[in-house]
């Protein structure tokens, strides 16, 4: 595999987008449906551009990523734990590339603002709904990222203990006894749980494939940040099931439990593909690496979306949200800013070791 022309390929589609007047989000047609907020997606539209620059040195990809971070900071005091996925791609990263105290000073507001959403009751990075009801979700794993990192630059608790305590009780109350996930847990200011459901899945006892994914990796970082044993074991197994999952080629269907085995999610392997890496590295079993390896090969082979005059994203058969007809059999931005990372990350320059003088 010719990685470097892979990462051109993944540039020219950048190139394509520039021009958007908002974030682009996930594709219809082929075309981008693009959100004037950013949605809980524009950060990884702002890491892509992040990636352009790391690899080509071209300043207009940096000015580009300055532009569009700007006017993603009104977001950092938003109450969603959907944070991280705003504003680790676009301010940690910029700034890992960078080394801007600006981008530092704006991500670490949003962190702030993350580690506030602890329900001290239920003990989850939480979403208030209808004023009443908190809910937390498995894809809230991924977003500890930003907690993860803030408590690394800055040595304070107050970002560690949310984080640790949410990873804690996610075990307890997301992860079944098979190590498959459940997607959405709802629950009342006590701290009660009222419901376990699968809202983008195919059933509640079902395993989304893009929750396991989002677990496999949240899992990766949260022993990467804490050496927490307990932590890696679980990031293991959570990746046994994933892998004993995926058919022949590498790249899941939408939910592992669909009967119809017909709906792919790209992005889910790509998520699982950059977290595996990770994993190899932390538990030095290189399984792990090479299923990582696998997942990659199949999304060059056979999920890029090549007709750059046609199609506007990186990666094709991404599946956004089956159950409500959103996104299915298309291009979504957080997929394609996974498998980038991904990829640079098997080629060992994901260290970001450019950094300038602020």
């Amino acid at each position: 595999m010719d990685w470097n022309n892979i990462l051109s390929y993944a540039i020219e589609k950048v190139d394509r987008s520039i021009k958007l007047t908002d974030f682009p989000h996930i594709t219809k047609n082929g075309r981008w449906v693009t959100t004037k907020d950013g949605y809980w997606t524009g950060g990884f539209w702002i890491g892509l551009l992040w990636f352009a620059y790391k690899i080509t040195g071209d300043e207009r990809y940096k000015a580009e990523a300055y532009k569009w971070a700007k006017r993603l900071e009104r977001r950092k005091n938003d109450k969603t734990f959907d944070l991280s996925f705003l504003f680790y791609p676009s301010f940690v990263l910029g700034y890992d590339i960078t080394g801007d105290d600006y981008l530092r000073k704006i991500a670490l507001e949003a962190a702030e603002t993350l580690s506030t959403l602890y329900h001290q009751n239920a003990g989850f990075i939480y979403n208030e709904i209808e004023g009443k009801t908190g809910r937390t979700a498995i894809d809230a794993m991924m977003d500890l990222q930003l907690l993860w990192w803030a408590y690394d630059v800055t040595g304070n608790e107050k970002y560690f203990q949310p984080a640790y305590e949410h990873c804690r009780n996610t075990i307890k109350e997301l992860i079944r006894e098979d190590y498959s996930t459940i997607h959405v847990l709802d629950f009342v200011e006590t701290g009660e749980t009222l419901r376990k459901i699968t809202v983008q899945g195919y059933s509640d006892d079902s395993c989304w494939s893009r929750g396991q994914a989002w677990a496999v990796y949240g899992f990766t970082l949260a022993y990467k940040y804490t050496n927490a044993e307990l932590f890696l074991i679980t990031a293991e197994n959570l990746a046994r099931y994933f892998i004993a999952n995926l058919p022949e080629d590498y790249v899941p269907y939408w939910d592992f439990d669909d009967p119809g085995k017909e709906v792919r999610d790209s992005s889910a392997g790509a998520i699982a593909a950059s977290g595996l890496l990770d994993l190899s590295d932390l538990s030095g079993k290189e399984v792990f690496r090479q299923v990582a390896i696998n997942i990659l090969s199949s999304l060059c082979d056979n999920y890029l979306s090549l007709s750059a005059k046609e199609k506007d994203g990186i990666l094709k058969h991404g599946c956004f949200h089956k159950p409500a007809g959103m996104g299915v059999d298309e291009s979504l931005i957080w997929g394609d800013y996974y498998f980038v990372e991904a990829i640079m990350k098997y080629k060992g320059v994901e260290r970001w070791n450019t950094k300038e003088k602020s």
